[in-house]
């Protein structure tokens, strides 16, 4: 992971057949856990856990085919990959925490929220896919392009090059899982807080998606953060770790 933050200390946990490599930032008594995408890798977050890790406990994961975690050999679903999860964190010891996904790792996340209410104390989504409107994977190909236009350079790096070490194979395997997960019948379950998340030039995830989303999880918060794409906690990191310390002071 780039960024200033010291080196983190690195724990590979076995689910089963499974792996998920977790480092650790920061000693604060507070712990917010950090779930990415489809196809990316805790790297992504470097930026947020810079600002985190000033007075909190963070963790980022890397699940299973994503990043340096080994590839399964057969696929696996959201409510599979938070299955793995939760019980990567109960292992390490980890909770009850913030958790917090990005763009897939919020539809793992609120999975994660229904599968382990005891381990969680506040959710925060990011860009929450997949979108109601477009649920095809090819839709989903050209926003993720039209997002890259927005985007810094690094960032369109960072994620090519993760992209490259999933791998086509797991990443087409996952995208039709992420692709047919309904994340509106699921979210109304969650008990914690919940705090919705989208940049303002998100072409990816529409205004109208998060106010569905905000509707179907009564008392849930939605934030816009203005000017920003779809990786908003690598271009807008100081606000967007501002939200995520206000959302877990509201728990």
């Amino acid at each position: 992971m780039t960024g200033t933050t010291a080196q983190p200390t690195h724990k590979r946990v076995r689910v089963g057949e499974y792996d998920v490599d977790i480092r650790t930032y920061g000693s604060g008594a507070s712990h917010t856990v950090l779930v990415h995408g489809l196809g990316a890798s805790g790297r992504y977050f470097s930026r947020l856990v810079d600002e985190l890790a000033k007075d909190s406990t963070v963790h980022t994961l890397e699940m299973p085919g994503f990043g340096s975690a080994s590839t399964p050999h057969h696929g696996l679903d959201m409510a599979d990959f938070a299955q793995i999860n939760c019980d990567a964190l109960r292992a390490a010891g980890i909770g009850p925490a913030q958790w917090v996904g990005h763009s897939m790792g919020c539809q793992v996340v609120t999975e994660m929220a229904l599968c382990a209410p005891d381990l969680v104390t506040s959710v925060v989504l990011m860009g929450p896919t997949t979108n109601s409107g477009e649920r095809h994977a090819v839709l989903q190909g050209l926003r993720l392009a039209q997002d890259c236009l927005r985007e810094p350079p690094v960032i369109n790096w960072i994620l090519l090059t993760d992209y490259l070490r999933a791998g086509p194979r797991w990443y087409l395997r996952t995208m039709p899982k992420m692709v047919r997960h309904r994340l509106e019948e699921r979210i109304g379950g969650v008990q914690a807080p919940v705090t919705l998340v989208r940049g303002a030039r998100d072409p990816i995830v529409p205004a109208r998606w998060l106010r569905e989303l905000a509707a179907a999880r009564p008392g849930a918060v939605a934030v816009e953060l203005p000017g920003q794409p779809h990786v908003c906690m690598y271009t807008e990191p100081a606000q967007t770790a501002a939200l995520l310390r206000e959302a877990a002071r509201g728990q």
